[in-house]
């Protein structure tokens, strides 16, 4: 599905990611997967931190869905699903920005979070592009359970 991932680019015009820069932004987003989903497990059930990381891994997890895309199309997400990550990814962003103002440019910390914002930035873009491309009531290649195909 590399023709509907777009790049975002200040100044520039959306246009496909190659394989190179869709691995380059997979790399941030797993990992964010991957550490959100262990911070997860050490908190209780019932925290808001705890309900907070759900919702961020159910979002990465939707992105990182639909950029791993087979051409075949044989994914299971919602409308729902789509409208859930993209107000979390939204959120994240936020967050990501607030976290990379804290550091000095050229440390490490201020790279991982630039990297973090622009896969994070390419992920949200590819979750509204995915719900602009879906009709809310008829959805082409819908299933009658919702889910986009």
């Amino acid at each position: 599905m590399l023709r509907g991932i777009v790049r975002w680019r200040k100044g520039a015009t959306m246009d496909a990611l190659t394989a190179e820069e869709l691995q380059e932004v997979r790399r941030p987003l797993a990992s964010l997967l991957s550490k959100s989903e262990k911070a997860r497990q050490k908190l209780a059930p019932g925290k808001w931190q705890h309900t907070m990381l759900g919702d961020n891994v159910r979002a990465l997890r939707v992105a990182l869905a639909l950029m791993n895309e087979a051409p075949s199309g044989t994914r299971s997400i919602t409308r729902a699903d789509l409208q859930d990550a993209l107000r979390v990814l939204a959120m994240v962003i936020v967050k990501a920005g607030q976290a990379q103002a804290k550091f000095s440019p050229g440390t490490s910390q201020h790279t991982l979070q630039r990297n973090r914002l622009k896969a994070l930035r390419m992920a949200e873009s590819l979750v509204s592009a995915e719900l602009a491309g879906s009709a809310p009531d008829a959805e082409p290649g819908a299933a009658a359970d919702g889910a986009v195909r």
